[in-house]
């Protein structure tokens, strides 16, 4: 066999068995690609946007339930603090008091008194008209004191009385009388100071 070899006198014979080395120096690895950044930076800003908005739902859902709870001391007792208010005006108005809580047709706005006079004997009687304003039968109790003439419409109580009507119908007007004995001098005046109504069969307010 006959070895060849290159006209070049300078250039290198391998040696036999050693593989030539690598004529580029590996360097750093290389960038990943793109997507795979992108993909990384979604993830986390998607976990970002549900935490925010888990934590405005509860403050949402902790803010509707504070509203409803105030909504409900508000709301919820607005009809009974506006009977209330309507009664003690009626109260006001009247000077008559009531154990009924019905602001629709106050029992006082039932009775009218139309006279305190001598009942024609050693008494005196007051007397009046008693108009059911309500939609179903009803028991009344008036009470009725007789007091000697004093300053303004007050003056010295020296007689109560009291009357009972009983199941006066619905929108039905009745008389009625109180009657007491007369002061031993001077002159009197006639008051009514309360009035209870209950429907007809039932138990009176307390």
């Amino acid at each position: 066999m006959v070895n060849q070899y290159d006209d070049d006198p300078d250039a290198e014979v391998p040696s036999s068995g050693i593989p030539p080395a690598p004529s580029v120096t590996p360097g750093p690895n290389p960038p990943p690609p793109a997507s795979a950044t992108e993909d990384g930076s979604d993830q986390r800003g998607c976990v970002a946007v549900l935490i925010v908005g888990a934590v405005l739902a509860i403050i949402a859902l902790l803010l509707a339930i504070v509203l409803v709870v105030i909504g409900l001391r508000i709301f919820g007792t607005s009809d009974e603090s506006a009977n209330a208010k309507i009664l003690q005006e009626v109260f006001v108005e009247t000077g008559i008091a009531t154990a009924s809580r019905d602001a629709v047709h106050p029992p006082q706005r039932d009775i009218h008194l139309g006279a305190c006079e001598s009942d024609g004997g050693d008494g005196v009687k007051a007397s009046g008209t008693l108009t059911n304003w309500t939609n179903e039968s009803a028991d009344y109790a008036i009470d009725v004191s007789f007091r000697t003439s004093g300053p303004g419409s007050t003056g010295e109580e020296f007689a109560a009385s009291s009357v009972t009507l009983k199941s006066v119908p619905e929108h039905a007007t009745t008389n009625w009388a109180a009657i007491a004995p007369r002061p031993a001098e001077g002159a009197y005046a006639c008051r009514v100071v309360a009035v209870n109504r209950w429907p007809s069969g039932t138990a009176p307010p307390s």
